[in-house]
């Protein structure tokens, strides 16, 4: 298998809008991509200014941060055509894609059904996540470092500009060159464009610390939190059997809920669901069982007590 480390560049509007107005908010003007082996060694390399067609002017941070010179997108070809050759150029072999952060997969995706080119899937899509894989490899899960500050933290050699889409995919696909394969296994991240419509298509991810459960799509929220299914808290060690709850499911923004739960074999499990609203309209959500302590369970009964508290009051 190749990976194809990619790294967009867009331009968004300047008049003040609301994003919720437009069919789209970012529009692509620069694709680079950096392809490597099995082995994780660079085979070939794709970048391409795209001449924008939806915003002609740019917009003043992506001008700075390009550092683009006059006239130098007129050069582009137009987002289908860049699209294209870029799909040609990813090539028929089995391939996955990587990227510094989570966007830019679904951005491109969000272009591609503007200009109403056949997607890339019709269903999520696995990546890798390279930020999040850096965080893990270091110690700092959850952080969200920038890439330079990566590039800086491992040691690399600065050798081409940051801020280009070439240049980006570059250092990301350098320092996921160093991630240990035992990393890689258990840590795909998965685009969301398009949710899981069956529930064969279901995201399930099991692993020796957490459970990850995204499930397809809904017409209603309470369709969501309703399921006894749905809001079972597992232990994944005995075979994803309930568990007795220890705190039951509560939110404090009606988007995102918490629980506990207690193993007798394996411990302690704390939940976390997420409800959102897909591109297409449908609700859906990322359910999360974790093992944890018991000092963790008690700080999320704490945050019960005094939503409750407020509420009361």
């Amino acid at each position: 298998m190749n990976y194809i480390v990619f790294d967009l560049e867009w331009n968004q509007p300047m008049d003040g809008k609301k994003s919720s107005e437009r069919k789209l908010l970012f529009e692509i003007i620069e694709i680079g991509a950096v392809k490597l082996n099995e082995d994780k060694k660079i085979i070939d390399s794709f970048c391409e200014l795209v001449c924008p067609q939806v915003y002609q002017e740019i917009n003043w941070h992506t001008k700075k941060m390009l550092q683009l010179k006059k006239g130098e997108l007129k050069q582009g070809k137009k987002f289908k055509t860049v699209m294209n050759r870029f799909l040609k150029w990813c090539g028929t072999e089995d391939y996955i894609f990587c990227s510094w952060g989570p966007q830019d997969l679904t951005e491109l995706q969000r272009n591609m059904q503007y200009y109403r080119m056949e997607p890339l899937s019709n269903k999520p899509i696995p990546f890798y996540n390279v930020q999040k894989l850096f965080g893990i490899q270091i110690g700092e899960e959850g952080s969200a470092k920038n890439l330079e500050a990566a590039v800086e933290l491992a040691g690399l050699k600065k050798d081409v500009p940051f801020h280009r889409a070439y240049g980006d995919a570059y250092y990301t696909a350098k320092l996921f060159m160093r991630m240990e394969e035992d990393l890689l296994k258990n840590h795909y991240s998965y685009d969301l464009y398009h949710i899981p419509h069956t529930k064969k298509d279901e995201v399930r991810i099991s692993n020796e610390k957490e459970n990850i459960l995204i499930t397809r799509g809904v017409a209603k929220k309470m369709d969501i939190t309703t399921s006894r299914q749905m809001m079972a808290i597992n232990c994944m060690k005995c075979g994803q059997k309930p568990v007795r709850a220890k705190v039951r499911w509560f939110s404090s923004n009606n988007k995102i809920l918490y629980a506990a739960g207690y193993c007798p074999k394996h411990g302690y499990i704390k939940g976390k669901l997420k409800i959102r609203k897909s591109e297409q309209g449908e609700y859906y959500a990322e359910k999360v069982l974790t093992y944890t302590t018991e000092e963790e369970i008690q700080k999320i009964k704490e945050k019960k007590k005094l939503l409750q508290k407020t509420t009361k009051n």
